[in-house]
């Protein structure tokens, strides 16, 4: 009968809440942006370095065009050019410098020896394309030189943009190791945003049902443990689907439209991060429901959900902290505390930088910590749900409660 109850409960909040225009937008808002950040940054994201170059007279023609060879000398084949240049002639110096002055080209070369800026140090975009014309000039005089002694103009211009210097990194290049943190970091923001989203969720549901009175009808079929557990399932698995919902749409854009390549996601990770979401979340569920229960009015959940989001709050930066020093004092600390653990763990996993014991020590740690969370939040519920019209205080509520 208790389950029964339960799932009766949690079936009306997938239900009503399913269908309801708050969850249908929020999931369409949610599906919008995160296509719109993986996506669009690869429709207008441009890597090339455009400059409209103006001509007057003669010898400029070679100097631009070393300088567009000297651009793009470290391109691989195939790839975008990092520079373009357009050649654009005047008659006149004075023709050239009304162009500047309006913007239409960033820089003028007149007859291979003199180069027009708008002004000296200005940010109008010309200081790349003076750099590249200056060594252009450099090369093509080297040229010369060279050419009385038989060496090509291209060995020159290889020499002169190459780097001579042998550069060692202390620390390797890892692309496992990378991809790992990536997946820490998307999957700390995530959890956090879940956890703050749902749990409002459900503190805001207890709260309007309180206030219109609908809980005085249900609670009179069912005990109060039963209704409180009934509405965390049921938004819970709302909440899960969502959450999977965004994570398969987010890889699915950035499979198939992103500009950058997606890594390897590990399936340790992946699955730690599933884990510690049920747990995260049914924590913070059941202090929230219990919150809910002791505020008299909607325009009062939000400071009674204060406690809950400073939690979080701290969970969520401790998670930065770890992101750094995954071995830390810091992160084996947090990894025990039940408030911050969903946010730890699955960093320390992801990064491969959890002792075995300490990960399940912090399971064992939260399960009980949710259990008594549970007892707690029950009475507490119980003696707080059918008070209406001002805010319960917790010993009041504790007191009224059922022994």
């Amino acid at each position: 009968m208790s389950t029964s109850s339960v799932w009766l409960v949690a079936t009306r909040e997938i239900r009503e809440r399913g269908r309801s225009k708050p969850y249908l937008i929020t999931s369409g808002i949610t599906a919008l942006v995160v296509i719109a950040l993986i996506v669009l940054p690869g429709l207008f994201d441009d890597d090339t370095s455009e400059y409209d170059i103006g001509s007057v007279g003669t010898g400029n023609v070679e100097i631009i065009e070393t300088a567009e060879i000297l651009g793009n000398i470290n391109d691989a084949p195939g790839e975008t050019p990092s520079v373009a240049m357009t050649v654009v002639d005047y008659d006149s110096v004075e023709e050239a410098e009304s162009a500047l002055e309006t913007g239409e080209i960033d820089v003028a070369l007149v007859d291979g020896t003199q180069i027009l800026v708008e002004r000296e140090g200005g940010f109008i975009g010309d200081s790349g394309a003076v750099e590249l014309l200056q060594q252009a000039a450099a090369a093509i005089a080297l040229e010369q030189i060279a050419l009385q002694n038989g060496q090509a103009a291209q060995d020159i211009i290889d020499i002169i943009s190459s780097d001579p210097l042998e550069v060692t990194a202390l620390v390797a290049s890892d692309e496992e190791s990378d991809s790992r943190s990536a997946f820490a970091y998307f999957g700390l923001i995530l959890l956090y945003m879940a956890i703050i989203l749902y749990g409002t969720w459900i503190l805001t549901g207890v709260t309007e049902e309180k206030a219109n009175r609908v809980v005085e009808v249900m609670i009179s079929a069912m005990r109060p443990w039963q209704l409180l557990a009934g509405k965390i399932v049921g938004i819970g698995l709302l909440a899960m689907a969502q959450f999977l919902g965004t994570i398969v749409l987010a890889y699915v854009a950035a499979r198939f439209f992103a500009s950058f390549e997606v890594p390897p996601i590990p399936v340790g990770g992946l699955l730690s991060l599933a884990l510690w979401f049920i747990l995260g979340f049914l924590l913070y569920a059941v202090l929230f429901g219990a919150a809910g229960s002791l505020v008299g009015r909607i325009e009062d959940a939000q400071s009674a959900a204060m406690p809950m989001t400073m939690f979080s709050v701290v969970g969520f930066f401790a998670g930065f902290v770890v992101l750094n020093d995954p071995d830390g004092t810091v992160a084996v600390i947090t990894t025990l505390i039940p408030f911050t653990a969903p946010f730890v763990v699955p960093i320390r996993v992801a990064l491969d930088a959890i002792p075995a014991w300490q990960f399940a020590l912090s399971i064992v740690i939260m399960v009980v910590t949710i259990y008594v969370a549970i007892r707690l939040a029950g009475r507490i519920y119980a003696g707080g749900i059918l008070r209406s019209g001002q805010r319960t205080k917790l010993r009041e509520a504790w007191r009224s409660a059922e022994s």
